[in-house]
């Protein structure tokens, strides 16, 4: 279901949208609030000495809030969704990315390993085996780009020690050099 559908239920009537993308519970409590509290205000607001104002007020501070914690839920889930979605098509062009190299398709791995670099070029994997596939192509400085990019990018440091092997740092402070020099921008073009 497309997410503007989503949003445009959840802003009709609150809970809806909830409905939609499979939120049963929340999305029939936010709709029974939200339909108690409107008729609640209606029969407050319309019909003589059912209320007075401060029933009237009280129940549209509740329709309102209803209103507003759905719209900030459903914008919260989608964006859960959506980068659900990112990360397993990340992943699955890194296994392809993957296979193609393995199988010495080096442009064709380059080319989907770049695709994931424009999709978020804070991916330390994608750098690593960017390099490893210009390395393999004979790319040897372009290698070592991507191997500082990576480098610089891997704050856990789950890399660390393959990294300094392909950088051919032989000791820590080596190494902190290379991560200090930076990111050098890879300026050859893809294959």
């Amino acid at each position: 279901m497309p997410a503007w559908v989503t949003v445009i239920a959840t802003v009709v009537f609150p809970g809806t949208g909830h409905l939609l993308l499979r939120r049963y519970l929340k999305g029939s409590v936010l709709a029974a609030l939200f339909a108690a509290s409107l008729d609640v205000f209606l029969i407050s607001a319309f019909l003589p000495h059912a209320g007075g104002w401060p029933l009237t007020t009280a129940t549209l501070v509740i329709m309102a809030g209803t209103w507003l914690y759905a719209l900030v839920d459903i914008r919260t889930l989608l964006k859960i969704i959506r980068n659900k979605d990112f990360q397993e098509r990340k992943d699955d062009m890194l296994k392809s990315a993957q296979v193609a190299w393995l199988k010495s398709e080096y442009d064709e791995a380059e080319r989907l390993l770049r695709g994931i670099l424009l999709l978020d070029e804070r991916d330390v994997e994608a750098w690593v085996l960017l390099g490893k596939v210009l390395k393999s192509c004979g790319r040897d400085e372009d290698a070592r780009r991507s191997f500082r990019s990576a480098l610089n990018l891997d704050g856990g440091q789950t890399w660390r020690w393959e990294l300094m092997t392909e950088l051919g740092c032989s000791d820590i402070k080596e190494a902190e050099a290379a991560r200090e020099a930076g990111p050098a921008q890879d300026t050859s073009s893809p294959s």
